[in-house]
């Protein structure tokens, strides 16, 4: 009955993808400029040229091609169906598609929520958990508003491979790393704090493994050069890295705040990026949220700590950064960005100076049932 109950659930969620998808009204997304009119180049039998698509002689596809390919595979069941010039049911079938890798992606964050916890959430926590990563606003203004459909697949092969290293299993972290940035060039930030802690414990060994099994699926660099602030970013990633790990002697691939470095490194695109975009949050959001839920004992819903701030601070960057985006006065712009950047700046030190301190979780009543 449980299984049932779970398809069952599980179809739901990708009917109202669909539904929304079908009833969207907003402006063209990177959906419509970009990725669709590639797979268009490839269902035309010219895969090789997907990167040749323009809009007013901007590229904005610096991503690997991997989300592509599952994206080519709707638009050609849509054309058997003979949908192709059918905009609305396109999307609609696009989303309700792409919804199966955000599920993938919950079901992926609740195991490690599960793992760190040592034992398995139930009854409503378990179904809150799960709601906190299908039903997140950041979410839905990323993948709805903004046409970023890989970015779910991307955190769930991440969080695949964070499980397969703390498994002791470094070939297959680096394999589905490599993926993951095949899907999105910036899955290689979260590689960062991974590849710093392993030096760190001196498991040399451990990491070559990773980063050649990395290297060997994933895509060239060339395009770092062409923005600086990647490099920023990259940087800071790093030295929030070391600033963390040299002092915490004690975590590991395996460690609860592991997922709150992850979540320290992916705050440092929206703090550093010229172009910072809602859907920037997404990753911070992610593992902040198993950070928090992945507390031993019972479920701290209203405990006051950086560890439920930090989902909460993603939402808000996010709703403040898509009302930004409308915003016609420069001034308006440079004072909400100047202040945010404040905010994420202090976020970060906080939480810098959080996982540095080793902290015991307290012992509430019992919420898991």
């Amino acid at each position: 009955m449980t299984r049932i109950v779970t398809w069952a659930l599980g179809f739901a969620y990708a009917a109202a993808w669909g539904i929304l998808g079908w009833l969207w009204r907003g402006p063209p997304t990177d959906l419509d400029y970009f990725f669709l009119p590639a797979v268009r180049i490839a269902l035309r039998g010219h895969p090789l040229l997907v990167y040749t698509v323009r809009f007013q002689t901007v590229i904005a596809n610096d991503n690997g091609p991997l989300g592509l390919v599952p994206l080519t595979a709707v638009a050609a069941v849509a054309s058997w169906l003979g949908w192709p010039g059918d905009v609305r049911l396109l999307r609609a079938l696009v989303l309700a598609a792409f919804s199966i890798s955000t599920l993938l992606m919950a079901r992926e964050a609740v195991k490690a929520i599960d793992r760190l916890r040592g034992v398995r959430l139930a009854g409503r926590s378990r179904v809150v958990a799960y709601g906190v990563f299908t039903l997140s606003p950041t979410l839905l203004i990323g993948v709805l508003g903004y046409g970023h459909v890989e970015q779910p697949m991307m955190l769930w092969l991440v969080l695949f491979a964070v499980r397969q290293l703390a498994s002791d299993r470094p070939v297959a972290a680096g394999i589905t790393f490599g993926l993951a940035m095949l899907t999105r060039s910036l899955a290689a930030l979260p590689l960062i704090p991974v590849g710093v802690l392993l030096l760190a414990r001196g498991r040399w060994r451990v990491t070559a493994w990773l980063t050649g099994s990395a290297a060997v699926v994933g895509t060239p660099y060339e395009w770092v050069p062409q923005h600086a602030d990647v490099l920023f970013v990259f940087g800071l990633a790093l030295l929030v890295s070391l600033v963390v790990i040299l002092a915490r002697r004690d975590i590991e691939a395996s460690s609860r705040d592991i997922y709150g470095l992850l979540a320290l490194t992916a705050l440092a695109l929206p703090l550093l990026a010229k172009s910072v975009w809602p859907y920037y949050f997404l990753d911070a959001y992610v593992f902040g949220a198993i950070w928090w839920l992945g507390q031993t004992g019972a479920l701290a819903w209203g405990r006051r700590s950086i560890e439920a701030v930090l989902p909460l601070m993603a939402i808000i960057g996010t709703l403040l950064t898509e009302y930004e985006m409308g915003a016609s006065a420069g001034r308006i712009r440079l004072l909400e960005g100047v202040g945010m950047g404040g905010i994420l700046a202090v976020l970060m030190a906080a939480l810098a100076v959080r996982l540095r301190r080793r902290c015991e979780n307290l012992k509430l009543p019992n919420l898991t049932s």
